[in-house]
């Protein structure tokens, strides 16, 4: 079990002994066969911003159904702008709330091309003026388009976060402050995409496979 500070939280130490045993035990995302790589969800910027929009709230295979045959018919902004509303919103029918993300696709699309030259912003203060953009998809566009030393925070990194008492909070926001704030700056290119793996296929929110955990030793719920 790991040593806690004063506020309950791990120390820098721990912080960096986690990054370094998870950076052993995980492979980065160019280096793997996920359906999100395989399937060029992330090959040019338009779709990678296009991608992380859709796949808010929604797992990767329904991700993938609605990007393929969306990139099929559009590779910019200004051939997304022009797709009927309709076959926009038949195509990304597999992705959860695809009627307000047709509309906010259409929206954002319309600002890069008019306020931006049809390029996307490469500054967090931009990147999250455009619509449907939070600071999850900030994160994950400054980091693996514009590699930014940022981490990007959903919920299966932020339960990872939480369980390791790296930080204590139920917000991904607030979350996100706080990791880019006390994460070594050696581990930060890759720390999201070593957390969310762990959380995914180790760490999952309703069977934690506890025994197999390489970093379970720093986990205040495990009982070994």
């Amino acid at each position: 079990m790991n040593k806690l500070n004063q506020q309950g939280l791990a120390s820098s130490n721990e912080i960096a002994q986690i990054y370094e045993i998870l950076s052993q035990t995980y492979p980065t995302f160019e280096n793997t066969d996920d359906p999100w790589m395989t399937n060029g969800l992330s090959s040019t910027p338009f779709k990678s911003l296009v991608s992380v929009c859709l796949s808010t709230m929604t797992i990767t295979k329904r991700v993938v159904n609605a990007c393929v045959p969306l990139y099929q018919r559009v590779s910019n902004f200004e051939e997304l702008l022009a797709l009927d509303d309709d076959e926009l919103r038949q195509i990304i029918k597999p992705v959860a709330h695809y009627n307000r993300k047709t509309v906010n696709l259409k929206l954002m699309a319309r600002q890069i091309i008019e306020l931006h030259n049809g390029n996307i912003p490469e500054t967090r203060e931009e990147l999250m003026k455009l619509q449907g953009v939070g600071r999850k998809v900030t994160d994950i566009m400054l980091n693996f388009v514009f590699s930014k030393d940022t981490i990007a925070v959903d919920t299966h990194v932020l339960r990872v976060l939480n369980r390791l008492k790296i930080i204590a909070t139920d917000s991904a926001e607030d979350a996100a402050v706080k990791i880019n704030l006390i994460t070594p700056t050696f581990y930060k290119k890759h720390a999201h995409e070593w957390l969310i793996q762990h959380g995914m296929k180790v760490c999952t929110a309703r069977k934690p496979k506890c025994s197999e955990c390489c970093v379970n030793q720093f986990c205040s719920q495990f009982d070994s």
